[in-house]
C-alpha cells in the first residue's frame, strides 16, 4: 500500500489492525454493554423488525402482527443493518421485540442478546480507526502521529459508546472517516476517479442520515462554481463521476419513495418540527445568548453556569418542558400549523419563510452559540482539540498546504447546517473527534520534536 511517496508495509497495516482489534475488544469487554433500546433506538428497531418480518420499511409500534404501511420518515440504511443482524441472529429478535413491546418502560429482564450487532458495530469502529490512521499517514507521513490520533479518538469514548447503541451515529463515525480518507487521497493524487468513491460515500451517508444530502449539494455547487470559473476538463470529469456515484447509491431509494409517495425525496415526515424547535432559540435575549457559551460547555457547563450566572440567563437553555426547545418550539409549531390550515405539506416552507428568511440576522445571531454547542463533541477531547485545530489550520495556511483546510470543509458545512436548522446537540457532530484527535496528535509530535532538537 502506497501513501504518496512513502510506502506503508503490510506489517505496519497488520500490526495496526491487530492492535486496534485487541484494544476495541478489551475495552468492550471491560467497560461496555448495550442497554435496552429506548427513544430513537426503538424507532430504528421498529423499522428493522418490519423489514425482517414483513419486508416493509415502515413503523408499527408495539403491534407487530400485521405489515405496516410503507414509510419514509427516516433514512433506511441503519434499520437495514439491524435487519441484516436479525436475519443472522434469531436471538437478537427476542431482545428487540421485548424492548419495543414494552417501549414505555423497557424492563430490566429483557434478554440482552446483542452480541452479533455489537460485534459488527465494533468492527465498524475498527474500520473507522484504520481510515483515520491512513488519513494521518497521508497528511503528515508520521506513523507516531497516526497512532496517537487513533488512540485519542478511541479514548474520547464516543466510538465505543455508539457501538453499544442502536443509533445512526455508528454509521456516521464509519462513513465520515472514509470520506476524510477519500478526500485527502483525491486532493493529493489529483485523480478524478476518487470522486466516484466520494460520491458513493456521500450517498451512503445520506441513506444513513438525510441531512448529508445538503452536504452533497454543497459539493456539487462548489464543483459547478469552479467549473464555471476555470472550465477545466478534469473538474468536469470529477463532478460527473461524483454525481454518478452519489445517485447510483441513493437512486433506488428515491425511486421507491416516488412509487409509494409520488415524491422522489430521501425522507418526508418531521422536518417542520425540527425547524420549529430550532426557531425557538431565535427568541434568546442577549444575556441568554452570552450565557449559552458557558451553559453548553461539555460536562460541567450547567453547574458552572449555576455558580457564575443568574438563573434567568440560562433557565430556558436546557431540555425541560419550559425550555426554548420545547415550550417555544411547540408554540411556533402549533401557530404555524394553524396559519397553514393544518396542512403539514405547507408547514415547513411557511416556517422557513416566517422564522428564518424574514429574520435572517436574528437567526444567524442565534446560530452562533448553537454552533459552539455543536462543535463541543467528544467532551474533554474538544478542550485541547479546538485550540490545537485552530493552530494547525493557521500553520497549514501559512505553509500554503491546503489539504487540511479542504478536509475541514465537510465538517464546517455540517456544523453550520446543524446550527441553522436544529438544536445542534454535540452528538450530531460526533465525527469532529477525528479532527480534534489529528490536531492534538500533531501538537504533541511537533512539541516533542522541538524539545528533542533543543
Amino acid at each position: 500500500m502506497l501513501l504518496n511517496e512513502q510506502p506503508l508495509s503490510k506489517r505496519e497495516v497488520v500490526t495496526f489492525l491487530v492492535v486496534a482489534t485487541l484494544m476495541v475488544t478489551l475495552l468492550q469487554n471491560l467497560f461496555y454493554q448495550m442497554p435496552t433500546p429506548t427513544l430513537d433506538a426503538l424507532r430504528y428497531t421498529d423499522y428493522a423488525l418490519n423489514i425482517h418480518d414483513h419486508g416493509v420499511f415502515g413503523l408499527s409500534g408495539a403491534r407487530r402482527d400485521t405489515p405496516p404501511a410503507p414509510g419514509n420518515a427516516n433514512s433506511p440504511l441503519y434499520p437495514m443493518v439491524i435487519a441484516l443482524a436479525l436475519a443472522l441472529d434469531p436471538k437478537l429478535k427476542e431482545s428487540l421485540e421485548c424492548a419495543i413491546t414494552n417501549n414505555q418502560f423497557p424492563p430490566s429482564d429483557c434478554p440482552d442478546n446483542y452480541t452479533l450487532i455489537v460485534g459488527f458495530q465494533n468492527a465498524l469502529i475498527i474500520g473507522a480507526l484504520f481510515s483515520l490512521w491512513l488519513t494521518v499517514n497521508l497528511l503528515y507521513r508520521r506513523s507516531t502521529m497516526a497512532w496517537i490520533a487513533c488512540g485519542l479518538a478511541l479514548a474520547s469514548t464516543k466510538p465505543l459508546f455508539f457501538a453499544n447503541r442502536l443509533l445512526t451515529e455508528i454509521l456516521v463515525l464509519f462513513f465520515f472517516s472514509l470520506l476524510m480518507l477519500a478526500l485527502v487521497w483525491a486532493f493529493k493524487s489529483r485523480r478524478s476517479r476518487w470522486w466516484l468513491t466520494i460520491g458513493s460515500i456521500l450517498g451512503l451517508m445520506t441513506l444513513a442520515r438525510p441531512e448529508y444530502l445538503y452536504l452533497s449539494y454543497c459539493f456539487i455547487a462548489v464543483a459547478v462554481g469552479i467549473l464555471i470559473v476555470r472550465r477545466q476538463k478534469h473538474v468536469a470529469l470529477a463532478l460527473t463521476l461524483y454525481v454518478i456515484g452519489f445517485y447510483v447509491v441513493i437512486g433506488p431509494w428515491l425511486i421507491r419513495n416516488h412509487y409509494h409517495f409520488d415524491s422522489a425525496t430521501i425522507t418526508q415526515g418531521y422536518g417542520d418540527i425540527i425547524i420549529a424547535y430550532r426557531s425557538g432559540y431565535n427568541r434568546m435575549s442577549l444575556h441568554e445568548w452570552a450565557a449559552a457559551f458557558i451553559y453548553w460547555l461539555p460536562g460541567h457547563g450547567e453547574a458552572l453556569a449555576a455558580k457564575l450566572l443568574p438563573s434567568a440567563s440560562y433557565s430556558k437553555l436546557g431540555t425541560d418542558p419550559v425550555s426554548y426547545l420545547y415550550e417555544d418550539g411547540a408554540e411556533i409549531f402549533h401557530q404555524g400549523l394553524a396559519a397553514v390550515g393544518g396542512d403539514r405539506d405547507r408547514l415547513m416552507g411557511y416556517l422557513v419563510k416566517t422564522e428564518i428568511l424574514q429574520h435572517p440576522l436574528k437567526h444567524a445571531f442565534a446560530s452562533i452559540p448553537l454552533a459552539w454547542r455543536g462543535i463541543l463533541a467528544g467532551k474533554y477531547l474538544a478542550v485541547p482539540g479546538l485550540p490545537c485545530l485552530f493552530i494547525l489550520v493557521v500553520v497549514s495556511l501559512r505553509r500554503r498546504d491546503w489539504t487540511l483546510p479542504v478536509l475541514l470543509v465537510p465538517a464546517a458545512i455540517m456544523v453550520g447546517l446543524y446550527a441553522s436548522v436544529s438544536a445542534s446537540i454535540p452528538r450530531y457532530n460526533v465525527y469532529l473527534i477525528y479532527y480534534y484527535a489529528i490536531a492534538v496528535a500533531w501538537t504533541v509530535v511537533t512539541l516533542t520534536d522541538r524539545v528533542r532538537r533543543d
